[in-house]
């Protein structure tokens, strides 16, 4: 399955709506950061780590037999990581 752009067509809207969710969310931690001047990465790695494994659990149930889901859950993961990792050091 090709790698497919937020509204690219072909993809199922329940997709899109989420994704389209998430990225409001990062425009929005974006925003309430630079209003209270606070800087911290984690809710951002957060969402992006989860707009990755959207995408892989898209791929996963559209091609199961590609494997290319594998990439998209294991960018996730190590996002999620990190971010855990960074919530322990602060």
């Amino acid at each position: 399955m090709k790698h497919k752009g937020l509204l690219d067509e072909g993809r199922k809207k329940i997709y899109i709506a989420i994704e389209s969710i998430i990225y409001l969310l990062i425009i929005l931690s974006i925003f309430l950061q630079a209003n209270f001047q606070s800087v911290s990465p984690n809710p951002m790695i957060l969402l992006f780590g989860g707009i990755f494994l959207l995408r892989g659990i898209e791929e996963w149930k559209g091609d199961k037999q590609s494997k290319a889901y594998f990439h998209e859950w294991l960018l996730g993961t190590l996002l999620s990581i990190l971010a855990i990792i960074s919530l322990i050091i602060n």
